[in-house]
């Protein structure tokens, strides 16, 4: 494929002087700017609709960095060649496909809204009166409508810094391909995924240090986790909530799968596809998808409404320490991501602990 776009070789001609330079000046306009690597260079060189790659991706190819396949490059090709100032983009974009490879934690979330740190004032919906009955008001006045009212929480919750440090010595990596490379990046973006599964599960069960934690209605009996004590879950939500997801540890999960109900591939079809496939999410009891937080509690399970239940504040996407990555050839990098997840709705999420 011929690079013919004017503002593609332009971009080209800039990228190769800095990286003989070591120039992350790029990275630090992005960064005044509240923007991806990606993003700005999106304004020096912009996609076309009809377009299949991006404007990093089409540097890449620009510079001969083959990811994938036969002709995949080396890291120590990458360090050496024109694109070098390309590498830690390349390392972020991956670690971000691999953050939503296996359970994606956005799937969980009502709302993501972008806000500086340190901390952060949550909204939240009160539904106390909201649950009345509709009242109609009259030409004569008459009842009053039911309040719905969305209020500040009384305290502030702490913007939390997340993230994974490389402990990559160049000498082990240098003549790893790309294609080899990645899926250790894959493997970390995935690793920060679950991190923040774990603290979804763990506000809806101990509160988010601003709202209270969710109400257990557990009835069952102790020890046990029946298909009727799943139900009961699913109907104890408040109106108009319902349940989309389960948390919980990957033993109580395999609890649920194992359920007798489930078991008869004639009368549950996502048994069959369990079966075909060994993906426990194709399961979807009560129409709830299911989702192993690693550290949960044992025999305590999470329900949660995504539409409603959980609000992201996100003070720093996803980034990785450029600068290390070019200087320090990897080693001691760190990807992070500074947020906080709140409850925007109490009666969305409930916990079943049997």
């Amino acid at each position: 494929m011929e690079l013919v776009n004017e503002n593609t070789a332009k971009l080209k001609e800039l990228i190769t002087g800095h990286s003989r330079s070591g120039n992350l000046a790029l990275y630090s306009e992005a960064t005044e700017q509240q923007m991806s690597f990606t993003e700005l260079i999106e304004q020096i060189d912009p996609t076309e609709p009809d377009s299949k790659l991006d404007a990093f991706e089409r540097q890449l190819m620009a510079h001969g960095i083959v990811t994938e396949g036969k002709r995949a490059i080396s890291m120590e090709q990458f360090f050496v060649g024109g694109g070098l100032i390309l590498l830690p983009e390349y390392i972020l974009r991956e670690v971000q496909r691999g953050y939503k490879m296996v359970q994606d934690p956005t799937e969980l979330v009502a709302s993501t809204v972008y806000e500086s740190g340190p901390t952060v004032r949550p909204i939240y919906v009160k539904t106390t009166n909201a649950q009345k009955s509709l009242a109609k008001r009259g030409s004569g006045g008459g009842s009053a409508y039911p309040r719905v009212e969305l209020l500040y929480r009384n305290k502030e919750a702490e913007i939390i810094d997340r993230g994974r440090q490389f402990d990559f010595s160049y000498r082990v990596v240098r003549n790893q391909k790309l294609t080899e490379f990645r899926v250790f990046l894959w493997w970390i973006g995935a690793q920060m995924a679950y991190d923040e599964i774990d603290d979804i599960y763990n506000i809806i069960v101990n509160g988010d240090g601003t709202s209270p934690a969710a109400t257990d209605v557990f009835n069952g009996e102790a020890g046990t986790f029946a298909y009727s004590d799943m139900v009961h879950m699913a109907m104890a939500f408040d109106m108009p909530a319902h349940m989309t997801h389960i948390l919980g540890l990957g033993t109580d999960i395999e609890t649920i799968i194992n359920l007798s109900q489930f078991q008869n591939p004639d009368t549950w079809r996502a048994s069959e596809i369990f079966q075909r496939t060994g993906d426990y999410r194709s399961f979807l009891p009560v129409n709830a998808g299911l989702v192993v937080a690693p550290n949960a509690t044992s025999t305590k399970l999470v329900g949660l409404d995504a539409r409603f239940s959980i609000r992201e504040t996100v003070s720093q996407p996803i980034m990785i320490e450029a600068e290390k990555v070019i200087n320090q050839k990897l080693e001691s990098a760190v990807v992070s991501k500074e947020s906080v997840y709140t409850i925007m709705v109490d009666g969305a999420a409930k916990v079943s602990d049997y």
